[in-house]
């Protein structure tokens, strides 16, 4: 009785250990597998400890366009004639290298970009324009006479102003622009309408009979600086053809 239990536990145990040895490679793969997942490093995703915090990551997300870089040639023309407008010798030539390069890569460029305030006129290029000969007619006593364009987009009014003697004495004229259909991508043209003009002396406004059609080329144009060209000679003459004119955000020039 004995001798047959010892066979029975001896046949029962048997078929178990074959089957140990059957499956001992592949418990040794699968440890080998366990350790390499356990080592190689997981991403944890962390989730925000509150509704103010997911808010936060939420608009912290950078955007799926970057915006578009400005030149470095833009950089440093708005620079030198920054430079210029506060008393530095303006590079002339140099400045002239920067509009050609800055012309021929043109742009998109927005409308609302048009506005913000008074823009100055800082360099010039080609016929001198009257208000470039105002603007220097007190120069030699430290006067520096302001001239440029104030453009309202929304409305579609342009303002042009020019200084004689500081803000005692000033020149104005005021009209219309119109915009070309579709997104405005530099070069291009601005037709203007110019409805009067006059001369302030001490706040009093005498009328001139300044009225007119022009038109505006716009050669370059970002948030802070822009060239504009005068394709046509205005009917006074206050501008010749040819002119290109180099203007920078007023409140740009004054926190340079």
């Amino acid at each position: 009785r004995s001798h047959c239990h010892r066979f029975v536990t001896y046949s029962c145990l048997r078929p178990r250990s074959q089957e140990m040895r059957l499956l001992r490679p592949l418990l040794a793969c699968h440890a080998v597998s366990a350790l390499q997942s356990s080592a190689a490093p997981r991403r944890l995703t962390r989730r925000p400890a509150n509704f103010l915090e997911s808010f936060a990551e939420a608009f912290a997300t950078p955007p799926l366009s970057a915006p578009r870089a400005r030149p470095e040639a833009a950089d440093e023309l708005q620079r030198l004639v920054t430079d210029g407008w506060n008393g530095a010798r303006v590079d002339a030539d140099r400045c002239s290298q920067l509009i050609d390069a800055l012309a021929s890569m043109g742009g998109p460029f927005d409308a609302s970009d048009l506005g913000g305030g008074l823009w100055l006129a800082l360099h010039s290029r080609g016929p001198v324009p009257k208000w470039q000969k105002n603007q220097e007619l007190l120069k030699v006593f430290g006067v520096r006479n302001r001239a440029g364009q104030t453009y309202f987009p929304k409305d579609k009014r342009v303002e042009n102003y020019g200084e004689v003697v500081g803000g005692l004495v000033t020149f104005g004229a005021e009209g219309t622009f119109a915009l070309p259909a579709g997104p405005l991508r530099a070069p291009c043209d601005l037709p203007v309408e110019i409805a009067a003009g006059g001369l302030t002396v001490f706040g009093k406004r005498f009328d001139l009979p300044i009225a007119g059609p022009g038109l505006v080329r716009v050669l370059y144009h970002d948030s802070t600086m822009r060239i504009f060209e005068s394709p046509l000679t205005s009917q006074d003459k206050w501008e010749e053809s040819g002119l290109i004119v180099v203007q920078v955000r007023e409140s740009a020039v004054i926190n340079s």
